[in-house]
């Protein structure tokens, strides 16, 4: 492999919201077992939460607000239907889930 390096841009908005999704998720025993099936995903995975780390706004007094505006942007970007049909699509999910862990 070359010594290139792939470049990924995000919006504010994509950044402050996949950190905060990256902060939260990362470290729990879900998210850590899908990865470690992988464990070379950790790399890119750690890179990414790094650079967005960076960013001093997680320090900011209206980080929550600032948080909530950001998604519900993204949320109406992506449009109504396509954020519903994934709600339901989790919802499906976890029904399966309770279905089979009776």
């Amino acid at each position: 492999m070359s010594d290139d390096q792939v470049t990924i841009t995000l919006s504010p908005d994509q950044a402050l919201v996949l950190s905060h999704w990256l902060g939260t998720v990362m470290g729990t025993r879900l998210f850590d077992s899908i990865v470690d099936e992988d464990p070379a995903v950790w790399s890119a995975l750690h890179r990414i939460s790094k650079s967005l780390d960076k960013e001093p706004l997680i320090f900011a007094r209206d980080y929550g607000q600032r948080l909530d505006e950001a998604r519900d942007r993204l949320c109406s970007e992506l449009g109504e239907e396509f954020v519903a049909s994934r709600s339901a699509s989790k919802n499906g999910d976890q029904a399966s889930a309770e279905t089979l862990a009776e």
